[in-house]
Protein backbone atom coordinates (compact mmCIF):
# COMPACT_ATOMS: atom_id res chain seq x y z
CA UNK A 1 0.00 0.00 0.00
CA UNK A 2 1.31 3.32 -1.25
CA UNK A 3 1.97 5.66 1.72
CA UNK A 4 0.46 9.51 1.59
CA UNK A 5 3.03 12.61 1.56
CA UNK A 6 0.90 15.64 2.50
CA UNK A 7 1.54 18.97 0.40
CA UNK A 8 0.53 22.19 2.06
CA UNK A 9 -0.16 24.72 0.02
CA UNK A 10 -0.39 29.00 0.11
CA UNK A 11 -1.44 31.68 -1.37
CA UNK A 12 1.70 33.62 -2.51
CA UNK A 13 1.84 37.07 -4.23
CA UNK A 14 1.13 35.65 -7.47
CA UNK A 15 0.05 32.27 -7.74
CA UNK A 16 1.19 29.56 -5.03
CA UNK A 17 3.60 27.90 -3.18
CA UNK A 18 3.61 24.47 -1.83
CA UNK A 19 5.83 22.79 0.72
CA UNK A 20 6.35 19.30 1.94
CA UNK A 21 6.14 18.98 5.97
CA UNK A 22 7.97 16.19 6.39
CA UNK A 23 11.39 17.21 3.79
CA UNK A 24 12.63 20.56 5.51
CA UNK A 25 13.33 22.92 2.30
CA UNK A 26 11.07 20.58 -0.46
CA UNK A 27 9.25 24.36 -1.77
CA UNK A 28 7.87 24.97 -5.13
CA UNK A 29 5.44 27.37 -7.11
CA UNK A 30 2.77 27.05 -9.47
CA UNK A 31 -0.38 29.18 -10.77
CA UNK A 32 -2.76 25.41 -10.85
CA UNK A 33 -3.37 22.78 -8.95
CA UNK A 34 -2.03 20.63 -11.27
CA UNK A 35 1.35 22.56 -12.15
CA UNK A 36 1.73 22.64 -8.42
CA UNK A 37 1.86 18.92 -8.21
CA UNK A 38 3.66 18.24 -10.99
CA UNK A 39 6.44 20.29 -9.69
CA UNK A 40 6.84 19.26 -6.10
CA UNK A 41 6.41 15.80 -7.48
CA UNK A 42 9.96 17.38 -9.57
CA UNK A 43 11.21 18.99 -6.07
CA UNK A 44 10.87 16.07 -3.89
CA UNK A 45 12.74 13.37 -6.67
CA UNK A 46 15.38 15.99 -6.84
CA UNK A 47 15.46 16.25 -2.88
CA UNK A 48 15.75 12.87 -2.22
CA UNK A 49 18.61 12.30 -5.03
CA UNK A 50 20.60 14.93 -2.87
CA UNK A 51 19.63 12.53 0.27
CA UNK A 52 20.39 9.43 -1.04
CA UNK A 53 23.67 10.58 -2.88
CA UNK A 54 24.68 12.01 1.24
CA UNK A 55 23.99 9.41 2.93
CA UNK A 56 20.92 11.03 4.48
CA UNK A 57 18.03 9.82 6.23
CA UNK A 58 14.68 9.29 4.22
CA UNK A 59 11.92 10.10 5.67
CA UNK A 60 9.19 6.61 6.03
CA UNK A 61 6.64 8.00 3.78
CA UNK A 62 9.17 9.12 1.53
CA UNK A 63 11.53 5.46 1.30
CA UNK A 64 8.89 4.04 -1.48
CA UNK A 65 6.21 4.95 -3.89
CA UNK A 66 3.97 7.54 -2.34
CA UNK A 67 0.97 9.42 -3.01
CA UNK A 68 0.42 13.06 -3.38
CA UNK A 69 -2.46 14.48 -0.76
CA UNK A 70 -2.81 18.12 -1.38
CA UNK A 71 -3.34 20.08 1.74
CA UNK A 72 -5.59 23.57 1.33
CA UNK A 73 -7.28 25.13 3.35
CA UNK A 74 -10.43 27.38 3.31
CA UNK A 75 -9.08 30.62 2.43
CA UNK A 76 -6.87 28.65 0.00
CA UNK A 77 -9.60 26.51 -2.13
CA UNK A 78 -11.37 30.10 -2.31
CA UNK A 79 -8.69 31.73 -4.00
CA UNK A 80 -7.89 28.91 -6.15
CA UNK A 81 -11.39 28.64 -7.29
CA UNK A 82 -12.92 32.26 -7.35
CA UNK A 83 -15.41 31.40 -9.30
CA UNK A 84 -17.04 30.35 -6.16
CA UNK A 85 -18.75 33.07 -4.43
CA UNK A 86 -18.02 32.77 -1.02
CA UNK A 87 -21.61 34.84 -0.32
CA UNK A 88 -23.68 32.40 -2.74
CA UNK A 89 -21.85 28.93 -0.93
CA UNK A 90 -22.26 30.19 2.49
CA UNK A 91 -25.85 30.65 1.84
CA UNK A 92 -26.12 27.09 0.11
CA UNK A 93 -24.68 25.60 3.22
CA UNK A 94 -26.25 27.53 5.88
CA UNK A 95 -23.31 29.19 7.19
CA UNK A 96 -23.19 32.64 8.32
CA UNK A 97 -22.17 34.54 5.29
CA UNK A 98 -19.77 37.36 7.31
CA UNK A 99 -18.14 33.90 8.84
CA UNK A 100 -17.25 32.30 5.63
CA UNK A 101 -15.96 35.60 4.87
CA UNK A 102 -13.83 35.50 7.46
CA UNK A 103 -12.55 32.42 7.24
CA UNK A 104 -11.94 33.04 3.01
CA UNK A 105 -10.13 36.27 4.04
CA UNK A 106 -8.06 34.24 6.65
CA UNK A 107 -9.25 36.64 9.41
CA UNK A 108 -10.58 33.73 11.33
CA UNK A 109 -9.26 29.96 11.11
CA UNK A 110 -12.15 27.12 10.94
CA UNK A 111 -12.62 24.80 13.53
CA UNK A 112 -11.81 21.22 11.91
CA UNK A 113 -16.09 20.79 12.24
CA UNK A 114 -16.63 23.71 10.06
CA UNK A 115 -14.13 23.01 7.93
CA UNK A 116 -15.53 19.50 7.20
CA UNK A 117 -18.68 21.32 6.68
CA UNK A 118 -17.59 23.25 4.06
CA UNK A 119 -15.61 20.79 2.20
CA UNK A 120 -18.74 18.45 2.46
CA UNK A 121 -20.28 21.51 0.45
CA UNK A 122 -17.85 21.95 -1.80
CA UNK A 123 -17.82 18.15 -2.53
CA UNK A 124 -21.63 17.94 -3.07
CA UNK A 125 -21.17 21.00 -4.83
CA UNK A 126 -18.86 19.51 -7.35
CA UNK A 127 -21.06 16.08 -7.38
CA UNK A 128 -24.12 18.37 -8.83
CA UNK A 129 -22.13 20.19 -11.55
CA UNK A 130 -20.73 16.47 -12.78
CA UNK A 131 -24.64 15.54 -13.61
CA UNK A 132 -25.59 18.71 -15.48
CA UNK A 133 -25.87 18.34 -19.39
CA UNK A 134 -25.61 20.94 -22.08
Amino acid sequence: MKKTVKIIIEKATDGFTAYVPTLQGCVTFGNSLDEIKENIQEAISLQLEGMKEDNEEIPFNLQEDFNIELKLDVAQVFNFYQSINSTGFAKRIGMSQSLLSQYVNGIKKPSEKQARRILEGVVNFGRELSHIQI
